[in-house]
């Protein structure tokens, strides 16, 4: 019984895995030259309500945007902010997001905005 509960466990690992963010827009490290008018994330999977929050913040560490965010209704992979009318610049976006699995999972990275 032992050996059968162990190899299932190792048949489906995903099941196990943390959410991991896939696709940003902006991007990672992105240099734009549109002002976004939100920030959108992309994760592996779907994530939970609990403990959800995204953030973007100016470069003196004034949050930009409009402290909305939100799970998509039809596909809770995707998180989304609206942000305030943002000047070029460079901007950090916080995330953190329930995994399946259960674990918090929480990161950071920053985009820029070119003068026109």
């Amino acid at each position: 019984m032992l050996l059968i509960l162990a190899g299932s466990v190792l048949a489906s690992p995903d099941s196990f895995a943390h959410a991991i963010l896939v696709k940003a827009n902006p991007d990672r490290e992105a240099v734009v030259s549109e002002a976004p008018e939100e920030v959108l994330l992309t994760f592996n999977e779907g994530v939970g309500n609990a403990f959800l929050a995204l953030a973007v913040v100016d470069a003196s560490g004034n949050r930009v945007d409009k402290h909305d965010a939100r799970l998509d209704f039809t596909d809770r992979s995707r998180l989304r902010a609206s942000v305030e009318d943002l000047a070029p610049g460079r901007y950090m976006v916080r995330y953190r997001v329930l995994s399946a699995d259960g674990h918090v999972v929480s990161g950071k990275y920053f985009f820029q905005i070119q003068a026109k």
